[in-house]
């Protein structure tokens, strides 16, 4: 009964925001609304001087004009919910929450991801160089086999425009994630492992890790391991495409800041996950319960970073500073073209994901587990729902149903 009302809920509040989008698109053909004009309050400007850590239809979407043709198209045409995602996942961001939101949607629809044959852990690719020889070189073959195109990526991988479109289904909508690069940057310097890279080479006493490191960087890098030199720098940006000749070059960051905006359906920002998740929703013509999520992948303790280690962070990682500032004042751009509902859809989608995680998670079984112990992860309760069973399974184990239904060793289960 609980899990009737709970549908019943969803889809109300679902009729109730078509009912509103399609007022507002219309109410949006009489006035100019000047998407230049950026939410003033504070933290809303688009900048990073601030340490926060994240606390539409089956249309091509490969370019802006095409979302604009598709939302528009709303008022000819039914919603169809949009399958096919291409998640451009950057490290420590958040993105492992928003991956087990489009597994989820992919994996209960029988939809085929790009996953690594040889990396049967978590599939991701990371640093590999990606081809349009790589399906038959590097992946696991798509659901139907050999031939056929893929859905979905929700993997570590670089993204290249031009391998990817080779065999990612036609209209395939591309996504990122990015957050504030000083938050970004201390939790990958931690969990990545630099930290400890930078102890074993030894380091000035009296200093921590961090500080050593944006003291001479040029010094400890060359002493990284597991590939850490290449992506030790402008990180987020590394895995969107941007090379490492090119970090100090502004005119090619800003040319490639535009090929992005271009190419992209919609880039979310960590900072914002709740407002960047409604965004991401109305785009896709997804319903609530696709987009309700628990945190996966979270350390159980932040560390606050000094502001004169936050000025070298920033510096070192300019090239960052300048693509998040950029979708940062992009994401509220889009917010306030939302229309006036925007509000009240974030508290009740909010109220959604509290009345979730307390119909769902046990929360006597929260644990820290992983690497160095800073992870937390949720358990589901005792005879639960299907739903909530696969609200909680963790990212491992949703990737080992992916790569069991795709491994050809076990394509006919």
């Amino acid at each position: 009964m609980k899990n009737m009302l709970r549908e019943l809920k969803y889809f109300v509040f679902g009729l109730a925001t078509a009912t509103a989008t399609f007022i507002f698109i219309i109410y949006r053909t009489e006035l100019d609304i000047d998407g230049s004009k950026h939410m003033s309050q504070w933290n809303r400007d688009g900048t990073s001087g601030t340490n926060g850590i994240y606390g539409k239809s089956s249309y091509p979407l490969h370019t802006k004009d095409s979302i604009r043709s598709s939302f528009n198209g709303m008022l000819n045409s039914a919603c169809v919910k949009h399958k096919n995602v291409a998640f451009v996942k950057p490290h420590k961001t958040g993105g492992t929450t928003l991956a087990s939101i489009i597994n989820r949607f992919g994996y209960d629809r029988r939809l085929s991801f790009v996953v690594s044959r040889y990396n049967r852990r978590n599939g991701h690719l990371r640093q590999l160089p990606i081809t349009s020889d790589s399906p038959r070189t590097m992946f696991l073959p798509p659901v139907n086999g050999g031939g056929s195109k893929y859905n979905m990526v929700a993997v570590h991988a670089i993204y290249n425009k031009t391998a990817m479109r080779s065999f990612m289904e036609p209209d395939t909508a591309y996504i990122s994630i990015l957050r504030e690069p000083v938050g970004q940057f201390e939790s990958f310097f931690n969990f990545m492992q630099l930290r400890t890279s930078v102890m074993r080479a030894g380091k000035p006493e009296g200093t921590s890790a961090l500080e050593a490191f944006l003291e001479r960087p040029d010094y400890y890098v060359p002493k990284l391991v597991h590939d850490r030199d290449k992506d030790s720098r402008n990180n987020q940006f590394y895995y969107l495409g941007l090379k490492p000749e090119f970090f100090e070059n502004e005119k090619v960051i800003n040319e490639t800041i535009r090929t992005i905006d271009n190419d992209f359906a919609l880039i979310l920002i960590t900072d914002y996950f709740d407002e960047s998740l409604l965004l991401l929703k109305r785009l896709f013509c997804w319903d609530t319960e696709d987009i309700l999520y628990v945190k996966k992948n979270q350390r159980s303790h932040r560390t606050e970073v000094p502001e004169n280690l936050a000025t070298k962070i920033r510096q070192w990682n300019r090239a960052d500073v300048l693509l998040y500032d950029y979708f940062n004042r992009t994401l509220w751009r889009k917010i306030k073209e939302y229309g006036p509902n925007f509000d009240s859809d974030l508290a009740e989608l909010r109220k959604n994901l509290q009345d979730t995680f307390d119909e769902c998670v046990d929360s006597s079984a929260v644990e820290t587990q992983g690497r160095l112990k800073r992870k937390v992860e949720y358990k589901a309760k005792s005879q639960t729902t299907k739903f909530c069973s696969s609200l909680t399974r963790s990212h491992l184990d949703m990737h080992r149903l992916i790569w069991t239904r795709q491994s050809p060793r076990y394509r006919h289960r």
